[in-house]
């Protein structure tokens, strides 16, 4: 028997590192959705400026259970990270979101109302600027009243993304073999148990990059299709610089062996949530 929409518990996974003004405005922003999530988990990579403090704050204020689960900081493990994200989770339906994010008003809804077994949702993404950033405010983060702040040429290019991705998806639909849309790790929505399916992230990822393509190629082995329905909704990315500099990707001898593999239908890693639990993590739920 389906699950009704109606019935489904959203649960937000907001990875975080360092930054707690993110997070703050992070938060700020899933507070004022026209559809609030059934809980939000704080997946730290081990902030040396820790989250705690800034939670202890916010949380009288929040409108929805906060769980925080941290590991220690160990170079760059955002694999590892969104595992434990998904481990401390109880929906049945996951969102990710990276704590750069702010969210148009019915992001959430859209994604409930969109969401479907054997399928993610990737929604488009507006990059700011250094100065748009600067005038983000909280009584815009509130108000959701971000068209104001972008560019013609901002909206259009996110219009031409939801265009190219529903080509993406009625392609594959009509037979034709594609791995887009593409899944971008941050900002994209799953089943819990078709994240399950595949295991979840490769935690042998350790360091920058490689860590979406190879998710996004496993779910599409495994047949679950990527789809963008966000016409209206959209991610803005605030402005920072990038944690790597170099934007080396030192995985990609590893990501191209697991290609050949994945290829031959190999979509489950050897190292991912089957093979782990909360064990050793700081681990805290806010009631």
């Amino acid at each position: 028997m389906k699950q009704k929409v109606e019935s489904i518990k959203l649960s937000v996974i907001l990875n975080t590192f360092n930054r707690p003004e993110f997070t703050r405005k992070a938060l700020l922003s899933l507070q004022h959705q026209s559809l609030l999530p059934g809980e939000v988990i704080i997946s730290d990579d081990g902030s040396s400026d820790s989250q705690l403090p800034l939670l202890e704050e916010l949380k009288p204020d929040l409108k929805f259970p906060l769980i925080f689960v941290s590991q220690k900081h160990s170079a760059f493990r955002l694999a590892r990270c969104r595992n434990n994200g998904v481990l401390a989770a109880s929906g049945d339906y996951l969102v990710f979101v990276d704590q750069d994010l702010l969210l148009t008003r019915d992001y959430l809804m859209t994604h409930r109302a969109y969401a479907r077994r054997g399928c993610f949702l990737v929604p488009q993404v507006i990059r700011l600027t250094e100065d748009q950033s600067t005038r983000v405010s909280t009584e815009l983060i509130e108000q959701c009243n971000f068209a104001t702040l972008l560019t013609r040429a901002q909206l259009q290019k996110n219009q031409r993304q939801y265009y190219q991705d529903t080509f993406y998806y009625v392609s594959r639909r009509l037979g034709y073999r594609t791995h887009r849309p593409k899944l971008k790790g941050g900002l994209f929505s799953i089943f819990k148990q078709d994240l399950i399916r595949v295991n979840g992230y490769d935690e042998k990822y350790q360091g920058w990059g490689n860590e979406d393509d190879d998710l996004g190629r496993r779910l599409y082995a495994a047949k679950i299709y990527g789809r963008n329905p966000f016409w209206g909704d959209y991610a803005l990315h605030l402005y920072h610089e990038p944690y790597h500099q170099s934007g080396e990707r030192i995985n990609d001898e590893y990501y191209r062996k697991r290609i050949v593999a994945i290829n031959t239908g190999d979509y489950r890693c050897e190292q991912g949530l089957a093979e782990r639990d909360l064990t050793g993590l700081t681990h805290r739920v806010f009631r």
